[in-house]
């Protein structure tokens, strides 16, 4: 398989992840609403504001993986043509330079699982523990894109150096 294809797999991806995201956000924004006209209790209409907050981040979030990827997948074939050995070292750079991002969303991850069960075990507050709820579907989500994410990374990342 050639570089352009690797490459046009590896946006292919991202747009993919950016949908699941997107979708995932609207799922977070519904069961929000739902919780909230359809619930009866304190605990249920508390979750409103701490899961439209996450749902509108990962909608967000992954409207704008869509948009940008959709672009930069648009692109690639003009810079690789005008210089495919500069298109790959750019490419080996782009990679290199977010690999970061992946130990420091394990820690965010961490900090939201660690905040949440101190906020569930610590309070009796609906408001502070509808909080923990969002903060532990978010360090979850965050854990499992970033998974996928840096696997198609790695792949990637191996199949330039080649």
């Amino acid at each position: 398989m050639d570089i352009m294809q690797n490459t046009i797999n590896w946006y292919n991806g991202e747009i993919f992840e950016g949908k699941f995201i997107l979708g995932f956000g609207f799922f977070l924004i519904l069961t929000a609403l739902l919780f909230y006209f359809l619930g009866n209790t304190p605990t249920a209409k508390a979750l409103l504001i701490p899961m439209l907050v996450i749902g509108i981040f990962f909608s967000i979030t992954g409207a704008n993986m869509i948009r940008s990827n959709g672009k930069q997948k648009q692109e690639i074939a003009k810079k690789y043509e005008q210089n495919p050995k500069e298109f790959i070292n750019a490419e080996i750079k782009r990679v290199d330079d977010f690999q970061y991002l992946y130990p420091m969303s394990i820690a965010i991850s961490l900090a939201c699982f660690l905040i949440a069960i101190a906020l569930l075990y610590l309070t009796q507050n609906v408001h502070l523990k509808a909080i923990a709820i969002s903060l532990i579907l978010f360090g979850m989500a965050f854990a499992v894109i970033d998974y996928f994410s840096k696997e198609r990374a790695t792949i990637y990342y191996e199949q330039l150096k080649s």
